[in-house]
């Protein structure tokens, strides 16, 4: 009987992901790629951040590991609970850390995962006002965590745009889109009345921010002098194209929800896609595009054989090894 790793129990998913955050956090901390040593102008919160993680590296270096498992295991319950795919499998737990961690870890790894984690409560919680019907609390958390994720890491500011999409596709009421509204702009208002009470100007963060989107980074995309590393993201892409196209092709065998959602999941990534064109990207990026991705990716691996969707995973896998030791 041949084994199917997308069919493996989720302690063995779990393990697995242990194994490559362990393995990925400690070769940045040895030894860092260049790519990951370009950092843009730090967010209003994010600076409190960077400077923790300054003066405890390792203490900041367990923090964010310690984090990016969180990411992985709520999105492996929620790709499983909202019944995404025809097979239980919680496949998208290693899958996250091989696109977020496998690839590179920015040097303010801190500010920038705890951003991601907001807009995966984000994600969570629009799929929970969907899911749920009308249910005022996921709605306004679901603005409060889009709201807090710029102050840490300024590029994921373009996911705000995911907020008007899910009110159309989800049909929320205007009791939700009210309350949705109030908890986006909570945190940068509540930030800029804090820094009055401390003395600042009350348009400081504001301004902080905007300047933190604005200010070119000098990270492009497709120029890394990685090899391995070019060779991960063009298959990794070619995987999340596949998952698209089979979910193209075999949606109306879905229900109507999973099948929404999975559509708000192209979106997202889309988006997430459309992030790497602003000034300000940097490699922590690919924490956030990493979030639909590893959603889409399972779509494919189920449709082929498990010879097929073994070895695409083992190659994946073999590609994060060789870019622990080569450039």
């Amino acid at each position: 009987m041949q084994i199917s790793i997308i069919r493996q129990t989720p302690a063995a998913s779990i393990l697995l992901m242990l194994l490559l955050v362990a393995m990925t956090f400690t070769r940045f901390a040895i030894a860092p790629y260049g790519d990951e040593l370009i950092v843009g102008v730090a967010a209003p919160l994010g600076s409190w951040c960077d400077m923790f993680q300054a003066h405890y590296p390792v203490w900041g270096g367990l923090l964010s590991a310690l984090i990016v498992v969180m990411i992985a295991t709520k999105l492996g319950r929620m790709t499983s609970a909202l019944g995404l795919y025809h097979v239980r499998t919680t496949i998208s737990i290693p899958l996250y850390v091989i696109i977020a961690c496998g690839i590179f870890i920015p040097t303010a790894s801190l500010s920038v995962i705890v951003a991601t984690y907001f807009v995966m409560q984000m994600l969570r919680h629009l799929c929970g006002v969907y899911v749920r019907g009308t249910d005022l609390n996921y709605a306004f958390y679901a603005g409060l965590c889009i709201g807090f994720a710029p102050l840490f890491y300024a590029p994921t500011a373009i996911f705000t745009l995911l907020l008007p999409i899910a009110i159309l596709m989800f049909g929320l009421s205007w009791r939700e889109v009210t309350v949705m509204i109030a908890g986006a702009l909570l945190p940068l208002l509540a930030t800029a009345y804090i820094g009055w009470l401390c003395g600042y100007e009350f348009t400081a963060p504001i301004i902080a921010l905007v300047d933190a989107i604005t200010t070119p980074s000098n990270y492009t995309l497709w120029e890394s002098e990685s090899v391995v590393a070019l060779t991960l993201m063009g298959f990794i892409l070619f995987v999340v194209i596949c998952g698209i196209a089979s979910f193209v092709a075999d949606k109306h065998s879905l229900a109507v929800r999973p099948r929404t959602i999975m559509t708000f999941q192209i979106i997202t990534l889309l988006i997430a896609c459309a992030a790497f064109a602003l000034p300000s990207a940097t490699t922590g990026l690919f924490f956030a595009f990493a979030l639909p991705a590893a959603s889409l990716i399972p779509i494919a691996l189920i449709r082929l054989r498990d010879l097929a969707s073994n070895l695409t995973l083992l190659t994946l896998l073999v590609l994060v090894i060789l870019h622990l030791f080569i450039a």
